[in-house]
């Protein structure tokens, strides 16, 4: 039998990768929240977690040259009036001489960031294994043992189940871990000036790939409306780089912890849950290999 990956985002498919034998079950075709992210791996804003982006980094481009996925290696540059600490502190000239399409009085500097075009990456992986689109209804667990689960498809059998965590399944893991949804939008425009770098300023994020890719708001909310309030103050903040006409902004969710912290655990002897934590495409490498660990016992 094979392992039935629960939830199709860049968690899902990245564990799916490093455990092989695996199906996918999503419930939405078209609407995962890793197509709404950034799509960057920002070693610096991981904290503790650090060295496992910094690491995750590795996997990405590894994966990108396996699939031929357009990607980026290069640096931060990050305006704040709190400083993360660890990095070069640059004033208005030096900043002039890497990234001379901003005009910023100073900048924390960081020589490590990557980022990979999500929408490729999703597409190729996803078509590496079996997908399910349909609704996950109920686990049938006897003695401490998955035997099935229910799904709008009908019972399927496994021989693990891995749930990647997500509020929307608040109906199936609400007894093990509760996860809070932090709405935010991902702008992606026509750029005037190009970024050679990732460039934060206060909140908010730019990013150069194909084209410019905007994001950092973050609210507690469910609602799939646009807040149109966010997403100007987005666009304000770098309305010099970008093209201002037919811009595309997706909404997107962010399952979080209670304590902020990934979530890793094995609730029954064949069931895991993974997911939780605010940079979860960072941090999805790490938690695919956590999986991979634990079903080798």
């Amino acid at each position: 039998m094979v392992n039935i990956i629960i939830g199709g985002g860049i968690t899902g498919l990245f564990t799916a990768v490093k455990i092989s034998d695996a199906m996918i079950i999503d419930e939405k075709e078209n609407l995962r929240n890793s197509n709404a992210s950034l799509w960057s791996i920002i070693p610096p804003l991981c904290g503790k977690y650090f060295n496992e982006c910094l690491k995750g980094e590795d996997d990405y481009v590894k994966i990108a040259n396996e699939y031929g996925i357009y990607f980026r290696k290069t640096f931060l540059l990050r305006k704040s009036e709190k400083p993360l600490g660890g990095g070069k502190m640059m004033d208005k000239k030096e900043i002039k001489e890497i990234e001379p399409s901003i005009d910023l009085e100073y900048a924390e500097y960081f020589d490590n960031s990557l980022f990979i075009d999500g929408d490729e990456l999703l597409q190729k992986i996803g078509k590496e294994f079996p997908f399910l689109h349909a609704k996950v209804t109920k686990i049938d667990v006897k003695d401490n043992y998955v035997e099935s689960i229910e799904t709008s498809a009908g019972v399927l059998k496994g021989e693990n189940y891995i749930i990647t965590a997500s509020y929307l399944l608040s109906d199936l893991i609400g007894n093990y871990v509760k996860l809070i949804p932090f709405k935010g939008h991902l702008i992606i425009a026509e750029p005037y000036k190009k970024l050679n770098g990732i460039v934060v300023i206060g909140d908010r994020i730019a990013v150069q790939g194909k084209k410019m890719y905007l994001n950092g708001d973050s609210k507690q909310d469910s609602s799939m409306d646009i807040d149109f309030e966010e997403v100007k103050k987005t666009i304000s903040t770098f309305s010099e780089l970008i093209n201002k006409s037919n811009l595309e902004i997706r909404v997107g969710f962010r399952s979080v912890s209670e304590n902020n912290e990934p979530v890793i655990i094995k609730p029954f002897k064949n069931l895991m849950i993974v997911g939780g934590y605010r940079f979860g495409y960072a941090i999805a490498p790490y938690l695919a290999e956590k999986v991979k660990e634990m079903l080798k016992g």
